[in-house]
Order: C-alpha cells, then sequence, then structure tokens
C-alpha cells in the first residue's frame, strides 16, 4: 500500500492507471477544493497521515511530494516508527520523497516562497498554475507555511534526520532541475536508495507519472526483500559488531 500526499487529482491522477498495489490517497490541509487552511497545516497533514497510517492492516509505503509533501511524509513516519518500533499498526514500512533536497535550509524555502508570491502578483499565468497544482486558497496556505517554517512547527528534514530515521528511505527526483539533481548524491551518502527520472522536473509524478510508479513500487518490493540501502546499513553494523573484540569474545570460543 502507498499513501499518497498533495493535490490527489493533480498530483498523482496520471499515476492511477500505473499502481499494481493498494493506493490510498491523502490529501493535505488546505489543498484541492478544501478551503479550511488550519492554523498549522504541516501539524494537521502529519496527524492526517499518521490516522491513515494506523487504518491500514499492514504497514504502508509514505509518499510525499516537494517540500511540504515531502517533509510531513517524513515527519509521520518517524513519529510512527518512534511510538511503535517493527511491523506495528502504528508503523511504516518505508518513505518515498520526490521533488526534494536534504540539503535545503528554511531560509531558502522562504525565499522561493517568497519569489512565487511577486511572481504571481505579476503574471496570470502563474497565479492559475499554482491555483491549478494546490486549489484556489494557495496564497494562503504558502503564508501559513512561512509562519510554520519561522515558528519551527515544521522543521525540514536534513541529512542528520535522514540517518537516524529507522526506516527505508527513497528519494525520486527529477534530471532536469540542478538543485534536485545535486540532492541525489548526499541523500545517497546518507543512507537513501535513489532515483533520478529523465525528462522529468520537480513534480515527477505529473511528469513522469508510469516511471514514478514503477520506482515506487520497485522500493516497496525491495522494502519486502529487505534489500534496500537502509536494510544493508544494518546489516553492515551487524557484521562490525559481530567484528569486534566485544562480538569475538561474546561469541568465539577459548583456544589453549
Amino acid at each position: 500500500m502507498h499513501g499518497l500526499m498533495g493535490t490527489e487529482e493533480v498530483h498523482y491522477a496520471r499515476c492511477r492507471r500505473w499502481w499494481n498495489h493498494p493506493v490510498t490517497e491523502i490529501r493535505l490541509p488546505g489543498h484541492g477544493n478544501e478551503e479550511e487552511i488550519p492554523a498549522h497545516p504541516a501539524a494537521a497533514a502529519v496527524d492526517r497521515v499518521r490516522e491513515a497510517i494506523r487504518g491500514q492492516l499492514d504497514a504502508p509505503i509514505v509518499v510525499g511530494l516537494s517540500y511540504l509533501g515531502a517533509a510531513v511524509a517524513f515527519r509521520a513516519a518517524e513519529n510512527a516508527s518512534a511510538r511503535a518500533p517493527g511491523n506495528a499498526p502504528d508503523a511504516v514500512a518505508g518513505v518515498v520523497m520526490s521533488g526534494y533536497s536534504f540539503l535545503l535550509s528554511p531560509g531558502t524555502l522562504d525565499r522561493w516562497l517568497v519569489g512565487f508570491t511577486s511572481m504571481a502578483a505579476r503574471q496570470r499565468a502563474t497565479r492559475d498554475h499554482f491555483a491549478h497544482l494546490h486549489g484556489d486558497t494557495w496564497e494562503r496556505l504558502l503564508t501559513a507555511t512561512f509562519d510554520e517554517l519561522s515558528d519551527g512547527c515544521l522543521r525540514l528534514p536534513g541529512l542528520d534526520d535522514l540517518r537516524d530515521l529507522e526506516v527505508p528511505v527513497q528519494l525520486v527526483n527529477g534530471a532536469l532541475l540542478q538543485n534536485e539533481r545535486n540532492a541525489i548524491v548526499p541523500a545517497a551518502a546518507g543512507g537513501a536508495d535513489v532515483a533520478v527520472v529523465a525528462g522529468a522536473g520537480h513534480v515527477v509524478p505529473m511528469d513522469a507519472p508510469r516511471v514514478f510508479a514503477a520506482s515506487v513500487e520497485e522500493f516497496a518490493d525491495r522494502v519486502d526483500a529487505g534489500r534496500t540501502a537502509f536494510h544493508e546499513r544494518l546489516r553492515a553494523g551487524e557484521r562490525a559488531a559481530d567484528r569486534s573484540p566485544a562480538g569475538s569474545a561474546a561469541g568465539g570460543e577459548a583456544h589453549v
């Protein structure tokens, strides 16, 4: 099962024909036709995702797009895995983040959001594009996101968070944006599985839906088989422990 977040009718509609696993689509608060925007949309979104996680029979793969959706997916998984170790109803099997960089500072995102708002004020086509992607209340949603970045309610996951998360993570970015290409190598070094999709920009599920769906499902299969970078890191740690003097003394034999 995959949990998908965003404006599902826009961001993930093209993927629907390609899914082979059951999918639960989760709309982020304030997106689409939801006119009510909570004071803290990210916190409300994390709660919404965790509620959906608890409703699954099996631990799901949670998928989040762009800096809000990917951060929400990560934080929901972080909370769930901390509260429910193992394959418990509250746990997740893995996280897929797309259109994201673990290197991005909140200040950079702030500047981007200011630029988007300014551009939309001058260009009707840009306003229409943002409304299509996020819904008619996108300006209020961006303002609320500004506030959450400032007050710490929304904290973008960095490389230290990635290393500490106790579930597999995959980063799927488009090849057309330099910032997101540059994010791939550090994410891999931090323990994530990574994929770069040719011909796709920031919104990979829209630009390359078949490839995106295949990448997510292939990752889910490898999670089930224990063949992700996360699982290999665990095995490497176990091998290192076995080779240590303490491990040798505990598991070895004494010879005279």
